[in-house]
């Protein structure tokens, strides 16, 4: 089989034919290339990074546990109220799970930037489908996602309908309880906007140089060197 034959160009042309390039471009001299730089301000921002995610990360682990808990205290408190209602109990602890939760939607929606709140959306989601009844019992759902508890109304409608009112609250608890386990069952980090864009199949649509660094030196063997 024949092949191309390969021609070599000697370097002193290659540097006059560069030469040429650039007067033809009408720069006055060529681009001098970087041999050092000051590593120290991207270092800097590289643990201001990883602090901020470890902060996320963190707290969105303690508000769900905030919001489980609040969730375990209700259901036992209907359970153990069968042989006569306590009423202050009761409004106590639905009054946890409605500032547990809406501590968690505040949060996440504050941090829309650094968690992929998309796969977060479960406890909203509860929420959502129990909207209805939830705002028969004096607690409704409000257009930012948070919840709002009007006391009289929720006295009461409890007083009147009280299984009802346990009931509701228990599924709605069982599923807060659930959508906390499901989350903590998996490694915190993958909630992580940069670990979805570092994963993602075309790696250089990452909107943070962050991203960049997070896998994409695995994904694609290329390191990006970045100056701030």
């Amino acid at each position: 089989m024949k092949t191309n034959r390969v021609s070599h160009v000697p370097f002193t042309q290659r540097v006059g034919r560069y030469h040429s390039h650039m007067l033809q471009a009408k720069l006055s001299t060529p681009v001098n290339p970087i041999f050092r730089y000051n590593l120290q301000p991207y270092y800097a921002r590289q643990q201001q990074w990883t602090t901020e995610l470890s902060d996320s990360l963190s707290r969105l682990y303690r508000f769900s546990s905030d919001l489980e808990k609040s969730s375990r205290e209700l259901i036992a408190a209907g359970k153990d109220n069968e042989a006569g209602p306590d009423i202050e109990q009761l409004h106590e602890r639905t009054h946890s799970i409605v500032s547990n939760y809406n501590r968690l939607q505040q949060f996440l929606e504050e941090k829309a930037d650094t968690l992929t709140t998309q796969k977060l959306d479960t406890f909203a989601q509860v929420a959502k489908d129990a909207e209805e009844i939830l705002q028969s019992f004096g607690i409704k759902l409000l257009p930012d996602g948070q919840l709002e508890m009007d006391d009289e109304n929720w006295l009461e409608s409890v007083q009147t309908r009280y299984a009802d009112y346990t009931n509701t609250m228990e599924s709605v608890a069982q599923a807060f309880r659930a959508g906390t386990l499901g989350l903590q069952s998996k490694p915190l980090g993958s909630f992580s906007r940069y670990y979805e864009e570092a994963m993602a199949l075309h790696p250089y649509i990452a909107s943070s140089s962050s991203s960049l660094q997070y896998q994409h030196v695995a994904k694609t063997g290329l390191y990006v060197n970045e100056r701030w």
